[in-house]
């Protein structure tokens, strides 16, 4: 058996069944290996950096790796902006890159970079399989650091020579077939976190993509009923509590977010307890500070995260679900029977906010404007899925805003958020990554023109793979020159009206459709969505307008 052979064999026992890149000389033996193995669907694309965005969303979806492989130097070099995207949102995607043969490494010839200092700060673990005897310990080292603590991106070089050595004897024990390494909380902290959030009057929950990373959305729900905590997620977190939930909030902050809900911030600035768990605390989702004198419980699987903005009251370092069910256990014990009904008047404020949000936004979600309001496109969007056979996918810029606060997600990764990075065109590979996760799915990416034109030719990828996806694209640019800031006027200036994305997506194989007025979306995607059942890539084109005001204004304003 060759290290290549022995490379592949090894990520199958560890239960790979997602890889993508583009291959070359220095990984094709890696690369060829992986495309003999049952059970591995492998996906070429059309460029690195999509290939990364493939296995990042198949990891969102499926809460597994997928591996990207790639030749050395600018190829490897050309993933950068898919790697910087899963480390700031703290993705599992295993890359594998090629190298030149050791000899020629050092002398930094062709096709060499400076692979440790590149990729080293930009991924939780970077190593190079410089010998054949490395490949088992290297290998489970690289999936011990994606399965366990805070996930993230591992990086490892493959040296050409190295490939294609043999492996000698190989045995490999794969980890993740073992019980899976959790932490739990200290039990004096989580007996000190019950009793805050017991005493609380005006309690608020705000978890993030900790808690679908670990699974812990039924425990995070058994808590909230018991002690009736309204809760708001991160961005990438959203789809962590069921939205359709009489205490859910929709995507919130700590205290306030770019793209929090109007109840979710109401809550949580007037809070007197904040728990959060396992999210981090960006500047789009920290825009005002937590309210004077609440308390605050953190909960994170990452010691670096903890007390990093600010000492909390309570500091607990665990795995989300295990620590969310010590916590439901603790206060079954703690908490008096009586005082765990149902308080009614937390209900009936949450049920008024809503309310009251729904209220202020139906202007722009019922809008019958032309071009398109872009909030009546994520209405016609809520109406025609189900969000427990589907997976809506969002990218970069307005589209983010406009979709991710009215899009009602009922399951675990029914929604897939990302943005601490925010590369733009991420959701068209990732919505083909999320696709082979969830085959049975209905996958739909929601993307604006910019965005769309940085990734559009891996519409063929997907075709080819037969990973049929919907993608839904947001196009204003025609207002760009009428609206926009310097920077976007210039862009209207360098790119006029931009690429005829219809004909384009029909050239790549795709089925298209063009949609000007409020009335034709629903219809139109109707038809897509039927043609992407039956197994053929779709594309949306909605020409959108521009919307100016913000909904925080509007509420606020309410």
């Amino acid at each position: 058996m060759k290290v290549a052979e022995a490379i592949s064999q090894a990520l199958v026992s560890e239960g790979v069944r997602l890889a993508a890149g583009i291959t070359g000389q220095s990984i094709g033996h890696v690369a060829d290996a992986l495309a003999e193995k049952d059970g591995v669907k492998v996906i070429y694309a059309r460029q690195e950096r999509v290939a990364f965005d493939i296995c990042d969303g198949f990891a969102r979806a499926s809460g597994k790796p997928g591996v990207i492989f790639t030749d050395a130097g600018p190829a490897a070099a050309n993933a950068m902006g898919g790697l910087v995207n899963s480390w700031g949102d703290s993705i599992p995607v295993l890359f594998i890159a090629g190298h030149n043969d050791r000899s020629d490494m050092p002398t930094g010839d062709t096709k060499e970079i400076p692979f440790r200092d590149l990729f080293g700060p930009v991924s939780k673990w970077t190593a190079i399989i410089e010998e054949p005897a490395q490949v088992g310990p290297i290998l489970r080292r690289a999936f011990m650091h994606l399965t366990t603590g805070r996930p993230g991106p591992v990086v490892l070089g493959m040296p050409y020579d190295v490939s294609s050595k043999d492996a000698g004897n190989f045995e490999y024990n794969p980890v993740t077939r073992r019980h899976r390494v959790r932490a739990a909380g200290d039990p004096e902290a989580i007996a000190a976190a019950v009793d805050l959030l017991a005493a609380a009057e005006r309690p608020y929950v705000y978890v993030g993509a900790g808690v679908l990373f670990s699974g812990a959305s039924a425990q995070l729900v058994s808590l909230a009923e018991l002690l009736t905590l309204p809760v708001a997620t991160t961005l990438n977190g959203k789809s962590a509590f069921p939205e359709d939930h009489a205490l859910a909030l929709g995507v919130g902050g700590f205290a306030r977010a770019a793209y929090g809900s109007m109840p979710a911030t109401v809550l949580a600035e007037s809070s007197d307890c904040i728990l959060t768990v396992g999210c981090g605390f960006k500047r789009h989702a920290t825009q005002r500070p937590k309210p004077v004198g609440a308390k605050h419980i953190q909960v994170d699987a990452d010691a670096a995260e903890l007390n990093k903005h600010h000492l909390a009251d309570v500091a607990i370092l665990g795995d989300a679900r295990v620590v969310l069910a010590q916590l439901v256990e603790a206060a079954r014990a703690r908490v008096a029977a009586g005082r765990l009904n149902p308080v009614a008047t937390r209900l009936d404020r949450v049920a008024e906010l809503k309310k009251k949000w729904a209220t202020v936004c139906e202007p722009l979600l019922g809008s019958e404007e032309s071009p398109v309001n872009p909030f009546r496109v994520t209405r016609e969007l809520n109406r025609a899925l189900v969000s427990s056979e589907s997976v809506v996918l969002h990218d970069a810029g307005s589209v983010r805003g406009s979709t991710c606060q009215h899009y009602l997600a009922t399951t675990p990764r029914s929604f897939l958020g990302f943005g601490v990075q925010s590369a733009m065109g991420w959701s068209i590979g990732a919505a083909i990554g999320a696709k082979v996760a969830e085959p049975g799915k209905t996958v739909v990416a929601v993307i604006g023109e910019e965005a769309f034109n940085e990734t559009a030719m891996d519409i063929e990828t997907s075709v080819r793979a037969k990973t049929p996806v919907l993608i839904v694209v947001k196009n204003n640019r025609a207002f760009l020159d009428r609206d926009g800031g310097s920077s976007q006027r210039l862009a209207h200036e360098r790119f006029g009206q931009g690429v005829d994305i219809c004909p384009l997506a029909r050239a790549l194989g795709a089925k298209a459709f063009h949609v000007t007025k409020a009335a034709d979306v629903a219809p139109a995607l109707a038809e897509a969505l039927a043609a992407v059942r039956g197994g053929q890539t779709a594309v949306v084109e909605i020409t959108t307008t521009r919307v100016k005001a913000s909904l925080s204004r509007l509420w606020e304003t309410a």
